[in-house]
């Protein structure tokens, strides 16, 4: 059993499930041919650089739409990029709710000003709660200008809080996010729900008990 004091929660195939392929379909379908969700990710510049705050929505709507010479309104692009962010799942989120009676719960999410302002509103809409209400601090990408797999963004979380990473466990859905925070000292698991209904609760509930 993991003598684990604190708990870091990656967002993204994490506490929020999400589906790449919906917004390359949406975005396929207004002519932004985008076949690899991996450039979603972070994997090119106009992305990164929007997950780390560098730009605003209005220049990465522009710079998007630019390289594939289409006009697109901000309503219809927005509903196309926040096609991949899934329903809440409130069982989900009243486990981590309780798991902050014995634990310190932090966030840290690659995400970006578009996609939090929707899943926030969505959750704020549903729950009356926003999602700092769940966690005792957020870490996000975009308010940052740093991102996963970068070791400094972890290092950031582990020195405000003054926790100890050998007593920390890190929870990601990406095996390369998983890597940096090993080199740390952070306890990490990678979650893969397969076919588990509940796959983090699963999880926490086997490496913590």
């Amino acid at each position: 059993m993991l003598k684990a004091k604190n708990i870091i929660f990656d967002l993204g195939g994490v506490v929020l499930d999400i589906d790449y392929k919906l917004t390359l379909n949406e975005f396929n379908r207004l002519g932004i041919n985008i076949n690899d969700y991996s450039i979603l990710t972070g994997k090119n510049e106009i992305f990164n650089q929007f997950d780390c705050g560098l730009i605003s929505p209005s220049e990465f709507r522009k710079q998007i739409c630019g390289l594939f010479n289409i006009s697109v309104d901000a309503e219809t692009f927005d509903l196309a990029w926040n096609k991949l962010l899934l329903e809440w799942d409130f069982e989900r989120l009243k486990f981590i709710e309780r798991l902050r009676d014995n634990y310190k719960i932090f966030l840290l999410s690659n995400t970006n000003a578009i996609h939090f302002e929707h899943y926030n509103k969505e959750l704020a809409k549903k729950t009356g709660k926003e999602l700092k209400d769940y966690f005792d601090k957020l870490y996000l990408s975009f308010e940052l200008g740093m991102r996963k797999p970068q070791p400094e963004i972890f290092q950031r979380v582990l020195d405000e809080n003054r926790i100890d990473p050998k007593e920390t466990l890190f929870i990601d859905d990406t095996l390369e996010h998983i890597a940096a925070a090993q080199k740390l000292g952070i306890n990490a698991i990678h979650l893969n729900g397969g076919n588990i209904v509940n796959p983090l609760k699963d999880t926490l509930t086997r490496i913590l008990n």
